[in-house]
């Protein structure tokens, strides 16, 4: 009764937060601006502030702007548009190298948190924040030089009223490569253009996911020179076999188990919930929020034995098309970063992706964090990526 009068008032929550009559109308023009709001202007001293637990200060070079961009990108193949937080270095000596910087994961059961920590409304209408991703990453990106844009990901901000595609690659790259694209229409740049990738956890799988649709779907358009990963989940196919074979050693939470195989459910494969789940599933908070016990009890045994046994081809290809550990070598280089004890994302997700993509001839530079975990490795990731990229 507890559990059902939970599901009922988040469910609640999310209608109430989920719609705006006054959002721009989306266009078929992809990456189209169609709205500007300026946020903030932080200077030299104020960056130090937001950034002086990620980075070291040397990094930091000139004061940002800081604009909350409405743009139109697709979603499920419609028009929609969408938000995305842009950040500018403010000064002619600053080379403006475009950078897309892609978030982690936000629940969609705690809708009104989840709103504010979207990078669009980090801001909180002039309010000070310290921490979170905008704080640790973003705003040294722009500090040190760079162009960056954050997208919020469909599924939040003005897109509340849709199902986020976490960790679904395949419909959420639509969203971050049309935020690159307005970026580049902000900046009135013209012609092919060189772009930098970053993201932590769902935002590195992102990035690398990103790195590839690039070289294969948008290559007349942007040329990756490096993507740097943290913790990102890149092979979700074996990922969710170890998951169901218990061999990763550290599984992922029930909850993102379950919200992942619904998300890809709902995208590509399109079963019946029923023929997947031993409980009530009617969208991506029920599948996250009704589980019962772990992992195991909460798939019914053909489907899990289908997997296991190889017999489901239609999943098991859909699991692979959402997985880019292997098969495609990467344009520039591509830095992975993971801390070996990760019980959100194990790290054999980074393991594989080096070992995959350096057999198929790319430039994969490994950084293992031993020890740590999912958490508390910013600054060594920060530290590391704007050297390597020389900021």
């Amino acid at each position: 009764m507890r559990r059902l009068f939970l599901y009922s008032l988040l469910c609640a929550l999310f209608l109430v937060s989920c719609s705006d009559k006054n959002s721009p109308e989306p266009t078929s023009l992809r990456g189209e601006i169609l709205q500007i709001d300026t946020l903030k202007y932080l200077t030299v001293e104020d960056v130090a502030r937001y950034a002086k637990d990620s980075i070291s200060l040397d990094y930091l070079h000139y004061p940002v702007r800081c604009y909350r961009l409405t743009y139109s990108s697709v979603y499920e193949g419609e028009p929609i548009a969408t938000t995305a937080l842009m950040l500018l270095p403010d000064d002619e000596k600053a080379d403006n190298q475009l950078c897309v910087y892609m978030h982690g994961t936000n629940w969609p059961i705690e809708k009104m948190a989840a709103q504010q920590k979207m990078p669009s409304n980090y801001f909180n209408n002039g309010k000070t924040q310290r921490g979170g991703e905008v704080a640790s990453c973003g705003i040294p990106f722009a500090s040190s030089g760079m162009a960056v844009i954050m997208p919020d990901y469909i599924g939040f901000g003005e897109t509340a009223d849709k199902e986020h595609p976490f960790i679904y690659y395949p419909e959420l790259r639509h969203a971050n490569i049309d935020a690159l694209r307005a970026l580049r229409n902000y900046l009135k740049l013209q012609g092919k253009q060189d772009v930098w990738l970053a993201g932590w956890s769902q935002g590195g799988g992102a990035a690398l996911s990103l790195h590839y649709y690039i070289q294969t779907e948008y290559k007349d358009e942007f040329y990756v020179q490096s993507s740097s990963c943290l913790s990102g989940p890149y092979n979700y196919a074996g990922l969710f076999e170890g998951v169901l074979r218990d061999t990763t050693g550290l599984a992922p939470p029930t909850a993102l188990c379950t919200w992942s195989v619904y998300v890809l459910n709902r995208f590509a494969v399109h079963r019946n919930p029923d023929q997947i789940y031993t409980f009530t599933v009617t969208d991506q908070v029920s599948a996250m929020m009704n589980f019962v016990g772990n992992v195991w009890d909460c798939f019914r045994p053909y489907f899990t034995q289908g997997i296991l046994s190889g017999e489901d081809k239609v999943w098991i290809e859909a699991s692979k098309k959402n997985s880019f550990h292997e098969g495609w070598k990467p344009t520039g280089t591509v830095y992975l970063h993971h801390g070996t004890k990760d019980a959100i994302v194990p790290y054999m997700n980074t393991k594989d992706a080096y070992e995959g993509l350096t057999k198929a001839g790319g430039d994969i530079q490994l950084y293992e964090y031993e020890g740590k975990d999912h958490f508390g490795i910013t600054y060594q990731y920060m530290n590391h990526t704007l050297e390597d990229w020389q900021r």
